[in-house]
């Protein structure tokens, strides 16, 4: 074999493999670009000062280390970091603030902080690798929230659970206050019952105060009768005295005085006995009375001593002044009994002056012993008027007593009725306490209960706060690798550049050494039948090779070579006919052509991200069906996608197929006919 032909076959094997080359060298290259990223470095500063023996910046440092996705630098400087950021030693920095541990720790805190972490990626460096990098960055700050929410919502269950402890504290005071009330709304009954019985009885006491008072007024006034009376027996016995020279009249006299003294000793006894009586049932009733004032004394003293502050009331504190002064006084008593006792005094000397009267009467024939007997009426009724006059000054002492005790006895009364009243409301407002108290005691019981069972709702909380949402990935035609899903869109880059090329090589050869392809080839069909023969042979080797060399997983094998044989006829298909038939233009169109599918074929970026022109086009590219179909082939088999899509690729293909043909027909006419017609 020659030179020319083992040139001619090198050309071939070239034509057919450079769509390998293309599609091999740029999907190794990009194959997993995301499992290869030990060799970036990164900076790390930690500044984290750390808090209590804790360092969260270290643990977290120590987290990356685990993951050994980068090189890492741990530096100390911030200026040093940047200066290796700036000279493109690293292509990022991450730097941890100093109070990085405090912060989070106090994140449970009313003035908690929001730590911030500082990621310095070089873009102008590298883009790309800022977008990796960043999405590692991104990883460390969800689990580092969700580290973050577990403290915190663990540290704020461990308070809450504190919760039922201090209400039982609370409970237990909330008992202590239910027994005090309790016992007060008991001590206030018995107050009530003794200001109510004391306000009842007090109404008699009361009345029997006025009523001695009363008497007394009257028993003053009857004493100033009988010691007016006194003065003017005593006047006439004086005169009596002096006149018992004179005889003749004495026993007129006498028997007159005889009558008056037993009228007076009479009047006077009975005069004295219903002082005695009226002096007798005044003692009883002040003795009651003087009982009940003790009784009550002792009983709001005690009182008093348990609730001192009862004695700021003014009402309540006069009352007690008068009930002690009522108690401490004897000048009532005192007065009585003088008055008693002179009462007896003036019953004998009336009984005297009546014995020494009738005496007198039956001796009046005895001169010397009447004149003595005068004498002695005389001293009876100097004794009698002075007995009448002290009986007046007790009298007048019990009035003025009596009159002072009637005053404040109407004091008593009031207060011991507001005392009454004040009691009753001390008693419905202790009740009242009471009952607020037990409902209170109750419902905080009740809160402790419900508490408890709502806090047992609490556990686990904080593990699932660290993790509340689970996202189970359940891919549809998942793909294994980047390369994987890129495939399709490079090996049809490639196919079409494939075809480009071998238009170029095979039909434009200048030397003209492949007769049966070149431009001068006498049988056009057969031109063409070869090209799709070579069209198919790049497909299939592109499928193989690529398989073999990168060795990724292909769902379906045979729609694996049948979309890659395919695609490269619809791809020679569309370039036979723009090379061919338009010539330049035609090549110019199918590198147009070639840059209009990188952008609007969605085989990077989805086609819905791209500006609204390429979109228009989308449909109208065949490279977005080549993309599906090998898709399809590739990840994962839809029956009615692969129908679809080879339906209209060979739907393209037939179509520039027949108008390249039916062009060809017709310029092969055209210069049959215009050759018969020179000749």
């Amino acid at each position: 074999m020659d030179k020319k032909k083992i040139m001619k076959v090198v050309i071939i094997i070239a034509v057919i493999i450079i769509p390998v080359l293309y599609s091999f060298f740029y999907l190794k290259a990009f194959w997993d670009p995301y499992g290869n990223l030990h060799d970036m470095k990164i900076a790390i500063v930690n500044l984290d000062e750390g808090e209590e023996e804790e360092n969260l910046g270290n643990e977290l440092v120590d987290k990356l280390k685990e993951k050994d996705v980068m090189t890492l630098d741990i530096l100390n400087n911030s200026d040093e970091a940047q200066e290796g950021l700036v000279n493109q030693e690293y292509y990022a920095t991450i730097t941890i603030p100093k109070n990085f541990t405090k912060d989070l720790n106090g994140a449970e805190n009313i003035d908690r902080k929001v730590t911030t972490i500082t990621y310095s990626p070089n873009q102008k460096d590298n883009y790309l690798a800022s977008q990796i990098i960043n999405k590692v960055v991104t990883t460390i700050e969800t689990e580092l929230r969700s580290e973050v929410s577990e403290k915190v919502v663990a540290k704020l269950t461990d308070k809450l659970e504190e919760v039922p402890d201090k209400m039982e504290e609370i409970s237990d005071g909330a008992k202590q206050i239910q027994d005090g009330t309790s016992q007060l709304e008991s001590g206030l009954q018995e107050l009530s019952d003794g200001t109510s019985n004391l306000s009842t009885n007090y109404e008699k006491f009361d009345s029997g105060i006025e009523s001695a008072y009363n008497g007394s007024t009257e028993l003053s006034n009857g004493l100033n009768t009988l010691n007016n009376g006194a003065e003017k027996i005593y006047a006439g016995t004086t005169k009596l005295a002096e006149g018992t020279q004179n005889l003749s009249n004495l026993t007129q006299g006498v028997s007159t005085l005889s009558t008056g003294a037993t009228k007076l000793n009479s009047g006077v006894n009975a005069y004295v006995d219903g002082v005695n009586q009226a002096i007798s049932d005044i003692s009883s009733s002040i003795s009651t009375t003087t009982k009940q004032i003790q009784s009550l004394a002792g009983s709001l003293k005690a009182y008093v001593a348990t609730h001192p502050e009862a004695m700021q009331d003014k009402n309540f504190a006069n009352a007690m002044g008068q009930l002690q002064k009522m108690n401490n006084s004897s000048s009532n008593s005192q007065g009585l009994a003088t008055l008693q006792s002179k009462g007896t005094e003036l019953k004998k000397g009336a009984s005297d002056l009546n014995t020494g009267i009738k005496t007198l009467a039956s001796s009046t024939s005895s001169l010397n012993t009447l004149s003595s007997s005068v004498q002695t009426l005389n001293s009876g009724m100097l004794e009698l008027k002075q007995g009448i006059t002290s009986a007046k000054t007790g009298s007048e002492t019990l009035q003025a007593g009596l009159n002072e005790l009637n005053a404040n006895s109407k004091i008593i009364k009031t207060g011991a009725n507001q005392l009454n009243d004040g009691a009753k409301q001390a008693l419905a407002g202790s009740q009242t306490l009471l009952s607020g108290v037990n409902t209170f005691n109750t419902e905080i019981n009740n809160g402790i209960q419900d508490t408890k069972e709502q806090l047992k709702n609490l556990d686990g909380l904080a593990e699932y706060t660290a993790n509340p949402i689970k996202i189970e990935e359940t891919d549809y035609a998942q793909v294994d690798s980047y390369g994987v899903g890129f495939a399709p869109y490079f090996m049809s880059i490639s196919l079409w550049v494939g075809a480009l090329i071998m238009m170029i090589v095979f039909y434009y050869d200048p030397e003209d050494r492949f007769k049966l392809l070149g431009r001068n080839a006498k049988n056009k069909y057969l031109r063409s039948g070869i090209y799709f023969v070579i069209a198919v042979v790049q497909g299939i080797v592109l499928g193989f090779i690529l398989k073999l060399g990168l060795g990724f997983s292909v769902t379906n094998m045979a729609l694996y070579y049948a979309s890659c044989v395919l695609t490269s006829i619809v791809f020679f298909s569309i370039l036979q006919f723009l090379v061919i038939k338009l010539g330049d233009v035609g090549k110019f169109l199918g590198i147009l052509f070639l840059v209009l599918q990188l952008a609007a074929s969605g085989g990077t970026f989805p086609i819905e991200t791209v500006p609204s022109f390429f979109q228009a086009i989308y449909k109208f590219m065949p490279m977005n069906y080549t993309i599906r179909l090998m898709k399809e082939a590739l990840i994962k088999v839809d029956t009615g996608m692969v129908a679809s899509n080879v339906g209209i690729l060979i739907g393209i293909s037939v179509v520039f197929i027949a108008i390249t043909l039916i062009v060809d027909y017709i310029k092969t006419n055209y210069i049959d006919k215009k050759k018969d017609t020179n000749e």
